[in-house]
């Protein structure tokens, strides 16, 4: 796929989450996809997650741990098979009853057509204070 390709994908997979419909997100990833989250253990949904079904127990743990109140994408930059998105959001941290607001950096990998790795980059200690 093109690079613009790619990024109305990555465009498309955010419209997914934002309805809730991991299903759709779990349908554009490939079997054997590497996801992960950066972070120490206390971030719920931090750590490798590997293969189609662990990735729907990454959005089990988002979705048990946080209720955004924003997510939005607002930058893309594709090359060859990867996206970068840079994503504004806020959320209210269930468990903790606090709030916190960031900007995370997300690269997506395409092997035909599907999502082979995504990583997401953050601010760490920001979660883990709203987390505490």
């Amino acid at each position: 796929m093109s690079p613009q390709e790619n990024t109305a994908k990555v465009q498309a997979i955010f419209a997914a989450f934002g309805r809730g419909d991991v299903q759709f997100i779990l349908n554009n990833v490939t079997d054997d996809v590497d996801w992960q989250t950066l972070g120490p253990a206390i971030i719920p949904q931090a750590g490798p997650h590997k293969g189609r079904a662990e990735v729907g127990k990454f959005f089990e743990k988002v979705g048990q741990s946080y209720d955004f109140t924003q997510f939005e994408p607002r930058e893309f930059v594709a090359q060859n098979d990867s996206v970068f998105a840079i994503v504004d959001y806020a959320a209210h941290v269930k468990k903790a009853g606090k709030s916190h607001a960031a900007q995370v950096a997300m690269l997506f990998v395409f092997k035909e057509g599907k999502v082979a790795k995504f990583r997401e980059y953050g601010d760490t200690a920001g979660l883990v204070a709203a987390l505490s």
